[in-house]
């Protein structure tokens, strides 16, 4: 009785420790039908104990990896080897119940009970781990790149630059570089999502204007990412011309910068110079000028026009509308270009998912679409809302995604929407999406977003 009350202590232990685990823990038997499913295991896939005994441990395991797992436990089986430690099964993915696969980290073990031989498998959801490696991969990317890119630029400043006497050329290298460094750090304050317009001109002529030399009229517009820098390096150009020949040469000289959009839908910068010495076309072109006409008219695509008049020189700077948006509203978009999404068979408007975990960013995508012809269903923020709404709403046309919500990858909704047959775009700040190459055919548009490159990809994919 003693050693039955023993072997009766032990085993209520062994439970209590099967029980109380943060990992998951699953032992099957020699068909690989699940005997053992502890509250963990439960947690991690979804499934309570009393479904998942009897099951094959199969059901867990991505069917692509399913053939390769069996395989797998029957040759360590075979091999006489009785446990491998947690890691040195290498990375494995998990099938949760709603169809999301994770990955995990596993061990094994195996023991002959009865003649019936078990194997236990301990697991451990890694996803966290494996969005935060991902996470500073990509990081470490696009520092890279970043950096590569600044580099570059500064190489070419520093090779292109010419000047009269050695102090003139170190001015003038200095003052560029400066200005590409004013333009990183706005950047670098909005993550990467743009600069504003007016503080941008502003902060590459505080340096060369004395108080009251310059004035400023126009709404508010953000500059994307990709025109912060340029558009930096046009004004340092401008000022620092008009300090050396214009408007801020004298005291008396001043400066007017005002901006609007013009009858084309393109923003419209005015600068004008007043009161400084008279304006002549300069005799030759030199890099400060070349350098203006390729910024304006080849990296922002745009146009630039010069007129010297007596009283200064007047620039007007056109760029395009992929250059630009209205603070706060969406980018306005021509109505004779904006492709329009065809018609649903029964007349209305198509339906497109919306999921983005950015607030500000999924209205306004909401906003663009609705203005584009769409109704659209959301936005979900996580991927649990995007799910949800997938579910209650099986006439969906098509779906905008982000690919990172709050840390968790939205590749679970692609898939049941690839699934089902609904089109998407995954909108994202990444260069690279779906490492395993499961929705290569996937349109992909990068932020900040480029609504009418949207609007058509949208159209191309409805009309597919």
């Amino acid at each position: 009785m003693r050693t039955e009350d023993r072997e009766s202590d032990s085993q209520r232990r062994l439970e209590g420790i099967v029980e109380s685990a943060m990992d998951a823990i699953i032992t099957v038997d020699e068909q690989h039908r699940i005997v053992l499913f502890n509250p963990a295991a439960e947690r991690m896939f979804g499934v309570p104990q009393a479904e998942a005994l009897g099951q094959p441990l199969a059901r867990f395991i991505p069917e692509r990896f399913r053939r390769g797992h069996d395989e797998h436990i029957r040759r360590f089986r075979e091999a006489g080897v009785t446990t491998r430690t947690m890691g040195a099964l290498g990375a494995v993915s998990g099938l949760r119940a709603n169809g999301e696969e994770f990955p995990l980290e596993a061990s094994i073990s195996h023991v002959e009970v009865g003649g019936e031989h078990l194997a236990t498998v301990i697991l451990r959801d890694i996803t966290e781990r494996k969005q935060n490696e991902d996470a500073r991969i990509l990081l470490a990317r696009e520092v890279d790149h970043r950096a590569k890119n600044a580099l570059a630029v500064a190489q070419s400043l520093v090779r292109m630059t010419k000047a009269a006497t050695k102090e003139e050329y170190a001015a003038a290298v200095e003052g560029r570089i400066a200005a590409l460094a004013r333009a990183h750090s706005l950047l670098s304050q909005s993550r990467w999502q743009g600069a504003d317009l007016r503080q941008v001109i502003a902060d590459e002529i505080a340096p060369y204007a004395r108080a009251g030399q310059a004035s400023f009229k126009g709404r508010a517009f953000t500059l994307v990412a990709d025109a912060v820098q340029p558009v930096s390096l046009v004004f340092h150009e401008l000022a620092t011309n008009a300090v050396k020949h214009g408007g801020l040469k004298t005291e008396a000289g001043s400066i007017e910068v005002s901006w609007s959009i013009d009858d084309e839908g393109q923003l419209e910068i005015c600068w004008t110079e007043r009161d400084g010495p008279t304006a002549s076309a300069p005799a030759n072109s030199g890099f400060g000028t070349r350098l203006l006409d390729d910024v304006v008219n080849k990296q922002l695509q745009g146009a630039l026009e010069r007129e010297w008049r007596p009283e200064g020189l007047r620039a007007t700077i056109r760029l395009g509308s992929t250059m630009f948006k209205p603070e706060g509203a969406a980018r306005p978009t021509p109505q004779e270009e904006r492709p329009t999404p065809a018609a649903a068979p029964d007349g209305k408007a198509r339906r497109i998912l919306v999921v983005e975990d950015e607030t500000l960013l999924a209205m306004e995508l909401a906003s663009a679409l609705e203005a584009a012809g769409w109704t659209v269903v959301g936005p979900g923020y996580s991927l649990a809302e995007g799910l949800a709404l997938a579910h209650a709403n099986e006439d969906l046309d098509a779906a905008l995604l982000d690919v990172n919500l709050s840390g968790r990858a939205v590749y679970p909704l692609a898939a049941e929407l690839k699934a089902a047959g609904v089109p998407f775009v995954f909108c994202t700040g990444y260069e690279m999406v779906d490492p395993e190459g499961r929705f290569i055919d996937a349109p992909l548009i990068r932020k900040p977003v480029n609504f009418q490159l949207l609007n058509r990809e949208l159209a191309r994919l409805v009309a597919a």
